[in-house]
């Protein structure tokens, strides 16, 4: 499959990272992030061609249009709340406000994730970045207290992308692609 992990030269994005399983991490939570933005009507905000929905693209043609700027962290802005709100009521909560609210960010374990998360998904993204589901969950255990970190730095969900500060949501994600660690607050 051609596309954001697939490349003209060299491998594409993944070709020049240490760990693409990383990628396929970040590229799943974009797509969580739009998919719950569009549940929570929030998709007009943020139109772009690389959709998963409409099928052009898919997780890395997505990601790889918020990386490149536009609208699109508007609407992944939308769907951080939806994707938390799940997570707090599917059992998660004490991980989720600890990731929120300035201090430790609480763990939460590949399983944990596995039991709340599509599993379909999930094999959509493992598959297209050629690793498996075990694999990408304990990436995504990592990566996702680190971004929703990183998102809220006033201890709550932003509701502009001015106040998450830097470059926003492209910013942060790019930033947790080379490998940046949740800051200190």
């Amino acid at each position: 499959m051609s596309g954001f992990f697939s490349g003209r030269s060299g491998g594409g994005l993944t070709g020049g990272l240490s760990n693409g399983v990383k990628m396929a991490a970040i590229a799943f939570l974009v797509q969580q992030l739009m998919k719950h933005s569009r549940q929570e009507g929030a998709a007009s905000a943020a139109p772009t061609s690389a959709s998963p929905a409409e099928g052009t693209g898919g997780l890395g043609g997505l990601l790889g249009g918020l990386l490149g700027g536009g609208a699109a962290g508007g609407g992944l802005l939308g769907g951080l709340g939806g994707l938390l709100g799940q997570l707090r009521a599917q059992g998660l909560g004490s991980q989720v406000d600890s990731w929120v609210r300035p201090g430790e960010n609480h763990a939460v374990s590949p399983q944990e994730l596995e039991r709340h998360l599509d599993p379909n998904d999930l094999d959509a993204a493992a598959q297209q970045a050629g690793t498996d589901r075990q694999s990408l969950l304990e990436e995504l255990s990592r990566t996702l207290p680190q971004f929703v970190d990183h998102a809220t730095p006033q201890g709550q969900v932003p509701q502009r992308e001015e106040e998450i500060g830097g470059e926003g949501i492209g910013g942060l994600l790019s930033s947790l692609l080379q490998g940046g660690q949740a800051r200190q607050r």
